[in-house]
């Protein structure tokens, strides 16, 4: 009997094919119908977001309509305000490519100088290197930097989508326990509101922390920029305050663009590295000891699961999907525990 009840517990192979038959096809499912998915994420994710602003007016009795029209139109004037100021240093740092350029070869030049190098020929090897020639008006990185901005105002363009979503989920909150009770009965909707309070407590507690924890970083980046008197200091205090959501990559690469940014302002690879270096040290007190005294256990996700979902995130969407693993991997990992409370996806290491 004891043989007979481990083999019924032991997994067929049949199942797990099953299973990894579904995952494919919901993955590719996904993937394909991204249009769609990736604006159901982000309002969702801001339907979370928006859940302490909407108690708060809830408190003062404003009616539901003038609650949604408040938060929907607080979130797209600010949206419209800083996706305006990226937009306008984004297009002088490209207009100001061609003067870098030239700082960048004038140096390359000097530092070829004792073999007899001039400053065409530096421009010539700086061209070689960085696959530029003459006929191009854009060079890479104001390239990538205008497909980046692109990128931002085409979502922009379609955030009618996110903003029917967001609407239509918050018309439906107040009245969401009684539908689903209605639904599903008085026992599966108490499991079904249980597991959905634990995930709005811990995206809503990860997004505020996450937030002031950013806006440091992007304040102080900016001042110690400007402080260094290097150019669109504004721009890359933006920039680490948005790629501070992708957890362990994102302070790395948001101090890329101002260190390249001080060395073709300068022409000095001294003063680049000193700008980056304190660059560096902002981010890793702010990441490796502000944000953990003050997040503590966070979301109870491994940073190996957080890296191998960035990956998978990052695959499928792209920088947004980046941006959303780590909630959506913690609402899976809710999810899960709540399926089966012995077999949680991750348990991170108490701290002793």
């Amino acid at each position: 009997m004891e043989q007979e009840t481990a083999g019924e517990k032991c997994v067929r192979p049949q199942e797990i094919a099953a299973w990894l038959v579904i995952v494919v096809l919901v993955t590719l499912i996904v993937k394909t119908l991204s249009f769609i998915f990736i604006p159901l994420s982000i309002a969702v994710l801001v339907f979370f977001a928006v859940g302490i602003p909407m108690e708060f007016l809830k408190r003062f009795g404003v009616p539901p309509w003038l609650r949604i029209l408040l938060v929907v139109s607080f979130m797209l004037d600010g949206l419209y305000w800083i996706g305006g100021l990226l937009q306008a240093n984004i297009m002088e740092f490209i207009g100001q490519i061609p003067i870098f350029k030239q700082k960048l070869s004038e140096y390359v030049a000097l530092e070829l100088q004792p073999f007899g190098v001039t400053v065409d020929q530096g421009k010539n090897i700086l061209d070689a290197f960085v696959g530029g020639s003459e006929g191009k008006k854009m060079e890479p990185l104001g390239s990538f930097l205008h497909a980046a901005g692109g990128s931002f105002f085409r979502f922009v363009g379609n955030l009618v989508w996110v903003v029917l979503f967001l609407i239509f989920m918050l018309a439906e909150r107040d009245g969401m326990e009684n539908r689903l009770k209605n639904s599903f009965g008085e026992r599966r909707a108490d499991r079904i509101i249980r597991v959905g309070g634990r995930i709005s407590q811990s995206i809503e507690q990860y997004l505020g922390l996450k937030t002031l924890i950013s806006l440091l970083a992007g304040v102080l980046t900016t001042v110690a920029l400007v402080l260094f008197g290097v150019q669109f200091a504004l721009l890359w205090g933006v920039l680490a305050f948005l790629l501070n959501f992708i957890p362990n990559i994102g302070a790395l690469i948001a101090t890329v663009p101002p260190i390249v940014m001080a060395l073709f302002q300068s022409g000095s690879p001294g003063f680049a590295l000193m700008a980056g270096s304190v660059l560096v040290v902002i981010h890793l007190v702010v990441g490796n000891y502000l944000e953990p005294k003050i997040m503590g256990r966070g979301l109870n996700i491994s940073p190996l699961v957080v890296l191998f979902a960035l990956i998978f995130w990052g695959w499928m969407w792209g920088g947004v999907g980046m941006l959303l693993a780590v909630p959506i991997t913690a609402a899976v990992n809710i999810a899960l525990e709540e399926y089966n409370q012995d077999m949680p996806l991750v348990k991170m290491t108490r701290a002793e």
